[in-house]
């Protein structure tokens, strides 16, 4: 039994009709057998996958400087990510779809509840689908999610970090040494 396929299937399909051909990474994870209903309930229930958004803010949108402020002009433009709660890697932020929301409505809730800064989706980067199986080879079950990564511009906001997910926010003109996964991909094209 497949779960959550055919809709997966058309949003991947939906999104590179709109946004032209992108990468397209397939996986496995085998879940243990204990945990594995957990998974299937949550697929059942509507979890069909996240959302990010990859947001950049050109130097004409940095806030204005305060008369105390004695550091240069700002002549780069700077891509937004986010340090999660436990994690010491930088990554994009984003998370998973709530109700009949699309994915591009997904980022941009995300990236404003986790960051404080609006913004709008201008291209997509990435798209990850994933099957999840029961490490049980006695159990057919598969669910599907899909995880899309867009690319985004700043229209607004400030930094202000959603304490319980995100330890931190910053806006980087060139790569941070420490990029988790989806992250440290983007930035191969982007700095």
């Amino acid at each position: 039994m497949h779960i959550n396929e055919t809709f997966v299937r058309d949003q991947r399909q939906r999104l590179q009709d709109e946004y032209g051909e992108v990468p397209v990474e397939e996986g496995t994870v085998e879940v243990p057998p204990a945990e594995f209903p957990e998974y299937v309930e949550n697929a059942h229930d509507g979890y069909v996958g996240s959302a990010y958004g990859w947001v950049v803010r050109q130097p004409e949108q940095a806030g204005e400087r305060s008369e105390t402020y004695s550091g240069g002009e700002e002549t780069s433009e700077r891509a937004l990510m986010i340090l999660p709660r436990g994690e010491s890697d930088w990554g994009v932020p984003g998370g998973g779809l709530e109700g009949n929301e699309s994915f591009e409505q997904a980022a941009r809730r995300e990236v404003r509840e986790e960051t404080g800064v609006d913004c709008e989706i201008t291209g997509l980067w990435h798209l990850e689908h994933l099957e999840w199986r029961s490490e049980d080879p006695d159990d057919d079950r598969v669910s599907h999610t899909l995880h899309v990564f867009f690319d985004a511009d700043y229209v607004g906001g400030q930094i202000a970090t959603q304490e319980a997910e995100v330890n931190g926010a910053a806006w980087f003109a060139e790569s941070p040494e420490r990029l988790g996964e989806k992250a440290s991909k983007r930035a191969e094209t982007y700095f």
